[in-house]
């Protein structure tokens, strides 16, 4: 029997969403809701037989098992919650709220009720990025000594937008790599406000440095994991299905921040969209109740250390409100 779905919010996102759930024949879209009649109208192409709707209590009045949560980020915990309350398994959109109480309390509600929890960290679900997860935990690459990313988009925004926008794609990453807790975390912008870098160290000495920006003129989406054996490097814009692994000289390099040895091995990955892995592992948890890759209690782990760099990020522009 197929999982009884739906979609609210048909955005940008929404759609995509939409159009993967559409294609697994695991679902069946009973609903989609939007405020915006012309996303609905788009929505009927993708979901001829849903009901098309405005909010998500008539969205719930066709008898869903889940609920795809695809609104803007604000309005994510409160949606969550009510479609908790009202007996669907929930699938919200990272990130999962905009304060860490909030999505505390989304966990904490899904596990009381025995409901599936899972946050969209899209990344999780990149077949190169598993493939680069169990590399690191089989220990392949040694113990484990820089995280390194940039994820720079194109799309407009200052240091905020940044860094919850785009932010959890990497900390969601860095937390399957090592799950140690933080011992240092901040952020810094840049003079335009535009680029915002996030530093972390963890209890396990693995230090992270990541670079987001919403208004960049180039895409770029680069992962680098530096082991004391080797190193691990990914490039999701100009080599999704593969990783380049690089030995001896190549992750002394890395790790102490210095150029890479040019020479490697490059590791072909199998390719599958993540997004429609991402939506067939979500449904499968929902048939199997099992608990998913990206459970509500990690994207409230993401939110937290995100509240926590924020305020760091405040504190440092602080002075320079205060002499204007």
């Amino acid at each position: 029997m197929s999982v009884r779905v739906a979609l609210v919010g048909c955005g940008r996102w929404g759609e995509k969403l939409l159009r993967a759930t559409s294609e697994n024949p695991r679902a069946r879209v009973v609903a989609v809701a939007d405020l915006d009649l012309g996303r609905l109208a788009r929505a009927r192409a993708l979901a001829p037989r849903a009901r098309l709707v405005r909010t998500l209590d008539e969205a719930l009045a066709a008898r869903v098992d889940a609920v795809i949560i695809a609104t803007p980020a604000a309005s994510h915990a409160e949606l969550a919650l009510r479609a908790l309350d009202a007996g669907a398994d929930v699938f919200v959109e990272k990130p999962l709220a905009l304060s860490a109480a909030h999505a505390d309390r989304c966990a904490a509600r899904a596990a009381a009720l025995g409901r599936i929890g899972m946050v969209g960290h899209l990344l999780r679900y990149h077949p190169s990025v598993v493939h680069l997860v169990a590399l690191a935990r089989e220990r392949r690459l040694g113990e484990l000594v820089r995280f390194s990313a940039a994820r720079l988009s194109t799309g407009g925004g200052g240091a905020r937008s940044a860094l919850w926008t785009l932010g959890p794609h990497d900390l969601s990453v860095l937390s399957a790599l090592d799950p140690s807790p933080l011992v240092e975390a901040r952020a810094r912008a840049s003079v335009s406000g535009e680029r915002v870098t996030l530093e972390a160290r963890l209890e396990s000495g693995l230090v992270a440095e990541i670079e987001l920006c919403s208004s960049s003129p180039t895409k770029e989406r680069r992962l680098r994991l530096a082991g004391a054996a080797r190193v691990a490097l990914f490039d999701d814009v100009r080599a999704p299905d593969r990783l380049l692994l690089l030995d001896g000289r190549g992750a002394a390099g890395a790790a102490d921040g210095g150029e890479l040895a040019p020479a490697g091995h490059e590791l072909r990955v199998p390719w599958r969209e993540p997004l429609s892995v991402e939506v067939e592992h979500f449904l499968r948890c929902v048939e199997e109740r099992a608990p998913p890759r990206s459970p509500l209690d990690e994207g409230a782990a993401v939110v937290r250390i995100l509240e926590r760099v924020e305020a760091t990020l405040i504190a440092a522009a602080a002075p320079a409100v205060a002499a204007v």
